[in-house]
Formats: C-alpha cells, structure tokens, sequence
C-alpha cells in the first residue's frame, strides 16, 4: 500500500504522472509552498495545473481507470475537478495555464515537473517566501479586474492559514483598503451570489484552521471587510463574548462554530439568512454534517419578522405588476 504522508512531494507528483502520463505539470498552492519551507509540512491534498485540454482529458480518464473518484468536473475561472483515492492520495486539478494562477503575491509559487525538471524546478516570481515570512499579502493582479468576493475570500484564507496581521494599519493595510472599496463597488446580486457561497465557506474553513481561532476572528471582524455581505457575522466577531466563547468551546469543524453562532448571536433571523447561502454549496465540497444543519435551520418555521422580509420582494412585485395593467 501507498502512504503519501510519508512521500516527498517529488514522489507523490512523479507517481501521479505516471499513472496519469503527462508530459509536464505544475505544482502549486500549500502543497509546493509549505512543504517547500518546512519538509514536514502536513499536506492535505494537491493542487496540480495542467496547461493541454487534451492532456489534461487524458488525465481524468486514466484516474478514473486506477480507480479514483473523480468529481464532476466544474468551471469557474477554469476547468477544474477532484480526484481522490484512498493509497495514492487528494489532487484538486485544474487545466489553465499556471501563470494565471493566484491573485496574491503568496499564491504565485509554484513548482514544473517534466522531463527537464523530473524533481521539479521552483518558480518564485513575486518573492512569495519572503512575503510570507514577513507576513505581507499584496495583491499582484489589477484589482478592478478580479471579482470583490474572490478578494475577499482568498485574503481570508492567507491570512488563516499564515496568521497574517488584521490590523487595519499594519503591515497590511493597503491590501484591506483595497478589498474594501472593491466590496463597497459590488452590490449583492444574484450575479455574484455563487462567489459569495464559496466566500463564507472558505472562510469558516480559514478560521478554524488559523493557529489562534478566536484572534483571527476578532481581527477580521475588526477590518469590517464581511459587513458588506454577512453584516450579522461581522456583528458576531466584534462581539469578545461571542470569541472569548470559540476558545472556550474548542470548535473542531464548521458545523461546531456555525452551531455556536447561531446560539449567541443576537439576531437569529438575520443570521439564518446569511448562513444559508452554504445550502447552495456544493455538496462535495461542503461537511455533510453542516449542509444538514443548515437545511434543517432553512426549514424551521420562519419568525414572523423574517417571513415578512422574505415575502415582501414577493409582494411588491405582484403589486408592481398589478399597478402596470391599470
């Protein structure tokens, strides 16, 4: 039996090009980064770009014949998918070209494998180990051409994962100012809606794996970045009962802290609104556990204050319609 914990990076994407038969892939995300700087970084899956639609084709077809479970193959800025097996290990693929990956200076590190390279050549562009251990996240790609919710998501995860400074007048500053005003820009729309799904969930997935959960917590809710869209969580993570509560509770996945917040939360209605946007997550993406809860809050009977809000759109536009025909 394969046990990728104990392999190399090297080892783990020379195997995964043998099964699939690439010619060259790109290795990129915490898996070439963090084990790139500590050899004894925990991976927990990785994130290999594919430049050739062919290839990359080929690819899903072989892993599906070695017996991984392959996703559905979905696109957002790119194809890409999940394959998973129990001996050979989690690899999140994408066919892009890599150099499109990332929008932060953190997440531009990446590693070639070929024939040229067959233990990898690293790529460092944009200076990527040096920012993180000064701990500066700066936005790389033109900001008025990245969509807000994308910002915001994936500064959220840098900084959970790295424990980055939120402190507005830190070190990163100008990148929370930029987040913000692309935040104030975008109105919430149902355009938008799916970013701001993939938002929330990314960043309760942050939050629990940052080296101090209540901190993180506090310092993001401080920054006021999520007020624009999930303003009752935002209310939450400036509230020091409601972090002092996240130590004390020792929350262990989303559906343990999404549970906490609902319990201290002030307004419960508003907060039912805003976490059901994961009802619309994807479920193989998502904790079972929690996509439960979440429908079973959906469910519960509405307070009379809420049911208004929700049927009000429902009404005006009857009587809007109602109006056009005298």
């Amino acid at each position: 039996m394969n046990n990728v914990a104990n392999k190399s990076t090297s080892e783990v994407v020379k195997q995964f090009m043998k099964i699939t038969e690439t010619s060259e892939v790109f290795l990129y995300g915490g898996a070439a980064i963090d084990r790139y700087i500590d050899h004894d970084a925990k991976i927990m899956d990785y994130d290999i770009a594919i430049a050739d639609p062919a290839e990359y084709a080929k690819a899903i077809n072989r892993l599906r014949d070695w017996g991984f479970e392959v996703a559905k193959p979905r696109i957002t800025h790119n194809l890409s998918t999940i394959a998973k097996h129990p001996d050979f290990g989690i690899f999140d693929l994408a066919c892009m070209n890599i150099e499109n990956n990332g929008i932060y200076n953190l997440e531009k590190f990446y590693i070639q494998f070929s024939a040229d390279y067959p233990s990898g050549r690293a790529i460092d562009k944009y200076h990527t180990v040096r920012a993180l251990r000064e701990g500066r996240a700066e936005i790389v790609n033109n900001p008025d051409n990245e969509p807000a919710y994308h910002l915001l998501r994936r500064f959220a995860v840098l900084a959970g994962k790295y424990n980055l400074s939120l402190v507005r007048n830190g070190i990163n500053k100008k990148t929370i100012d930029i987040i913000e005003r692309r935040l104030k820009e975008t109105p919430l729309s149902k355009e938008n809606e799916h970013d701001r799904v993939r938002c929330l969930s990314r960043f309760l997935g942050a939050a629990l794996r940052a080296k101090d959960t209540s901190r993180y917590l506090r310092e993001i809710g401080q920054t006021g970045l999520l007020r624009f869209a999930y303003p009752e969580i935002n209310n939450l993570l400036v509230n020091d009962k409601f972090t002092e509560s996240v130590d004390v509770q020792k929350c262990k996945t989303k559906f343990d802290l999404v549970r906490l917040m609902l319990d201290k939360t002030q307004n419960k209605d508003a907060l039912i609104d805003e976490i059901g946007l994961l009802a619309k997550r994807e479920a193989d993406r998502e904790e079972p556990k929690l996509l439960n809860e979440i429908r079973l809050v959906m469910s519960a009977p509405a307070s009379k204050k809420r049911l208004e809000r929700l049927l009000y759109p429902v009404f005006a536009h009857i009587q809007h319609k109602g109006n056009n025909k005298l």
